[in-house]
């Protein structure tokens, strides 16, 4: 199962770590240089729940920005069997 939200479509996006040396020019330096480029990944916050999807009760991922909205219906919770009165005796 790919790491994608199913109702907004947020996934792994993919951006740079910089690191950079020497003293800003406002702090009185000559400017900072970059001495290295590393690739890294941003994963979206998901959580696996139990919904309502397409009609269907099923297990999905979703982004917890979409279930703050209010765009997940949640699967109905099963009702307890109802307690059978004892007989006398």
């Amino acid at each position: 199962m790919p790491r994608i939200c199913v109702y907004c479509g947020k996934k792994t996006q993919v951006g740079n770590r910089v690191t950079r040396r020497g003293l800003p020019k406002k702090a009185g330096g000559i400017g900072l240089k970059t001495t290295g480029i590393q690739r890294r990944t941003f994963k979206p916050n998901l959580q696996k729940v139990h919904a309502v999807h397409e009609g269907r009760r099923t297990r999905i991922l979703v982004c917890t920005s979409c279930l703050k909205a209010g765009r997940v219906t949640k699967q109905p919770r099963r009702r307890a069997p109802a307690a059978q009165p004892s007989a006398p005796g």
